[in-house]
């Protein structure tokens, strides 16, 4: 039942990628969702009249494990790659999703959410990071995040999409990038 609602939850999110564009900075200022990255996201009302034309439309969905806040390794790999795609496609065809893991109790929930937006909050601003990164504390997506960070590249076109782990192997991460820019 959970993997279900995962999909769905995730797939009405590539839709509304695919269908609407998807770029923090270009909603109107009013009636705008702020997101926990601190950018706002447009409202639907105001991304009607903003379709895509392209039918060769891509997306990247980085499921980020909050444990590889720690792994310097797996920030390394994640870095390196996002920094490695043209701002074009970061800024307009990019998505995080920061997976907490499900506390026990209520209390140690709110204090781990808190120290996470607080994290997301500096590493964002510390790393420059320029598309939307939403705080899962629904715990919706951290089946998707439990190898670690993944990422999720969808296309449109092939009505595809495929999953890799982070740190990325550099023949994944050449695939992906032929993908993204040449494909």
């Amino acid at each position: 039942m959970n993997r279900i609602l995962i999909l769905l939850t995730l797939a009405t999110l590539v839709v509304q990628s695919f269908v609407f564009c998807s770029h923090p900075d270009r909603g109107s200022s009013s009636g705008n969702h702020q997101t926990h990255s601190g950018r706002s996201l447009p409202s639907p009302s105001s991304l009607s009249a903003r379709r895509h034309t392209s039918e060769n439309t891509k997306l990247l969905l980085l499921i980020i494990d909050f444990d590889d806040f720690m792994c310097m390794n797996c920030l390394e790999s994640f870095l390196s790659f996002c920094f490695s795609l043209p701002p074009s496609v970061l800024e307009e065809n990019t998505w995080g999703i920061l997976a907490l893991e499900k506390d026990k109790n209520e209390k140690e929930a709110e204090r781990t959410l808190k120290i996470a937006q607080k994290k997301l909050q500096g590493f964002i601003h510390a790393h420059q990071i320029p598309f939307p990164i939403l705080i899962d504390s629904q715990h919706r997506f951290q089946s998707l995040a439990q190898n670690g960070t993944a990422l999720l590249l969808f296309e449109k076109q092939r009505n595809s999409f495929a999953q890799f782990f982070f740190p990325l192997k550099k023949d994944d991460a050449e695939r992906i990038k032929a993908i993204l820019l040449y494909e």
